[in-house]
């Protein structure tokens, strides 16, 4: 039996590093290991249902009060000053240690390149440090093409998903051997409810990198849009309010924002049709999850997703950034939908 702590990057559900990484830590549960989950929390946030989720698994979640969790230049801008971030860093590594400490822990495990108190909290007290890479080094996450050097020194071991991204980080790092790993996401695989008309469907997070924008146009270059289009995430308040924006100067009455739901699937019919126009993804969990529920797929051809569709060769693809050929696709997948 092992002691392990995970490091994790927002204490929320609402994307796929940390869904994932939730099934795997309930798994060495499973296998008699005792597991420990840290993760930051923000002034006004509520994360007993995250708490509760992870305890309900054997599985203490400790909320540690952040300024910024992530490393300085990664995405999310720079909350407070520099000496209330700078405060909030220290604090969290000692409290990574402390807990190191306390419970005897054997291993840390960070989920995500963007976080570095586990690494240092484990050198600090001379424990094995594992980093699990979801991110390509590209566009927001480019930054951390600085940090290879510092990644590479303060990990025992390196995994990151399978595929193309596998690839890259191998040929960045040199003569670390970058391990791989498979997403994983439990899907109920109980059939859909039934559903009484077609609908346009995409699940994720109102974001730039989700590019739910591009999604808009397409569907209202289709001509379709007597067709509801059902967009179910929680939202980045300036790129939500640009795709309103876009919803209210093109009166598109049939798009429906839903909010975070914690369990989308249970929103969707056996008459809906996933689109997802993201513009990066690592691997595609919620890919995986619509073609498990037996949903038709349209997806951009992104490297994440290539790198699923390589495994499972299901779903339409268009290239990222044609906002024609998703109109097409939008428009043929109605024509073919039986």
């Amino acid at each position: 039996m092992k002691n392990i702590l995970f490091v994790s990057p927002t204490g929320t559900f609402d994307n796929g590093a940390e869904i994932s990484i939730f099934y795997l830590m309930t798994a060495l549960v499973k296998r008699g290991n005792k597991v420990i989950n840290v993760a930051p929390g923000y002034q006004g946030e509520d994360k007993t249902s995250y708490q509760n989720k992870f305890k309900a698994s054997g599985i203490d979640t400790y909320i540690l009060p952040a300024g910024k969790w992530w490393w300085e230049d990664a995405p999310g801008g720079l909350p407070e000053d520099a000496k209330v971030r700078a405060f909030y860093y220290r604090e969290n590594i000692a409290q990574i240690r402390q807990l190191i400490q306390e419970n005897s822990i054997d291993l840390v495990v960070t989920n995500t390149v963007n976080m570095f108190q586990g690494a240092l909290a484990a050198a600090c007290k001379s424990i094995p440090h594992f980093w699990l890479i979801h991110e390509f080094p590209e566009n927001e996450f480019a930054y951390y093409l600085d940090k290879i050097d510092f990644i590479a020194e303060y990990s025992k071991e390196i995994y990151s998903v399978t595929g193309l991204l596998n690839q890259k980080l191998n040929l960045l790092f040199g003569e670390k051997d970058i391990k791989q790993f498979i997403p994983y996401s439990e899907v109920d695989a109980s059939p859909l409810k039934k559903g009484e008309k077609i609908r346009f469907v995409s699940v994720g997070r109102l974001t730039e990198r989700k590019n739910q924008l591009e999604l808009l146009k397409a569907y209202h270059q289709s001509g379709k849009t007597d067709v509801d289009l059902v967009l179910i995430g929680a939202g980045d308040e300036d790129y939500k309010i640009k795709c309103l924006n876009y919803i209210k100067k093109y009166n598109l009455k049939n798009v429906k924002l839903t909010g975070h739901l914690d369990n989308p699937w249970e929103t969707l019919t056996d008459k809906d049709i996933f689109v997802s126009s993201s513009a990066m993804e690592t691997f595609g969990l919620v890919y995986i999850e619509a073609l498990l529920k037996g949903l038709p797929v349209i997806i951009s051809d992104n490297p994440g997703y290539e790198s699923a569709y390589k495994i499972f060769q299901e779903g339409e693809k268009y290239p990222l950034g044609n906002i024609e050929a998703l109109s097409e696709k939008l428009s043929l997948s109605l024509e073919t939908f039986t």
